[in-house]
């Protein structure tokens, strides 16, 4: 089975419709999840993210915003980890990658051998295959 590493930015597209391809490429990751397909891994960094963007450019509610992790993290074929290898991290950060959230999904996928990161952050997607890892799209 396909081990997929998911940045925040495919759940945020998922929920928040701000990008119909990207809504559509996310919700077809995840259906590939729910159908035993593949599966895809959020950091708990990544639900971090995701709730702080919520809350400060959307301004859901905490309330709203719990069920909604509640029921993204029950969603078949998608598993939770709070791994975050910080030694390896920084091989990552600040250079090659200036962001901390992007180094830490890359060094979670590089430590447990996940077969691609999905993103939709081009910048990141650009420089996965010069670390030794893959794209999912």
């Amino acid at each position: 089975m396909q081990r997929v590493v998911a940045d925040a930015n495919v759940f945020l597209s998922f929920i928040v419709h701000r990008n119909d391809k990207q809504r559509d490429l996310a919700k077809a990751l995840l259906a590939k999840a729910e159908d035993g397909e593949l599966l895809v891994a959020v950091l708990q960094f990544v639900v971090f993210e995701i709730v702080y963007v919520l809350q400060s450019a959307y301004s859901i509610r905490d309330e709203e915003l719990a069920t909604l992790v509640r029921d993204l993290l029950a969603l078949p074929g998608v598993q939770f980890t709070d791994d975050a290898p910080w030694r390896r991290v920084f091989d990552f950060w600040p250079r090659p990658l200036a962001s901390l959230a992007d180094a830490s999904i890359v060094a979670v996928a590089a430590m447990n051998r996940y077969d691609s990161i999905a993103t939709f952050d081009r910048k990141l997607s650009n420089k996965l295959a010069a670390l030794g890892l893959a794209s999912y799209w």
